[in-house]
């Protein structure tokens, strides 16, 4: 079966002028854990949860999506979902994606800003 994560990874990593990342390829525990090093602009894409079945993958992905401000973390968070959107419309395993929610999270004194996007993604089963 086709990992969602893999696919949304490289959707965005083509599309995004921001580094894309993924728990597997940063060695992250859990969803939405800080990494360590971590660049001051990125995109970590995460499992959130799964309503799969055998022929469609619906996997809600979270992506946590960091700016040098609030306003630039919102305009990654929203460029991310655009990208998608658009992928849609012709990969071929990706067929749609539904928009859960986009929230500010708050969690910097430096001035930075975080944005949590919740998805999910409808995938063919290959």
């Amino acid at each position: 079966m086709t990992n969602p994560i893999d696919i949304v990874h490289e959707i965005l990593a083509t599309a995004l002028t921001v580094p894309v990342t993924t728990p597997a390829l940063e060695a992250i525990p859990t969803m939405g854990s800080i990494p360590q090093d971590r660049p001051t602009r990125l995109v970590l894409v995460d499992l959130d949860g799964d309503a799969s079945s055998e022929f469609l993958q619906r996997p809600r992905l979270a992506l946590t999506c960091w700016g040098t401000t609030d306003r630039e973390a919102h305009e990654i968070a929203l460029s991310a979902v655009d990208a998608l959107r658009e992928a849609a419309m012709d990969h071929d395993l990706l067929s749609a994606v539904e928009l859960e929610s986009i929230s500010s999270e708050q969690w910097s004194r430096t001035g930075q800003g975080r944005y949590l996007v919740l998805l999910t993604a409808y995938i063919n089963t290959d």
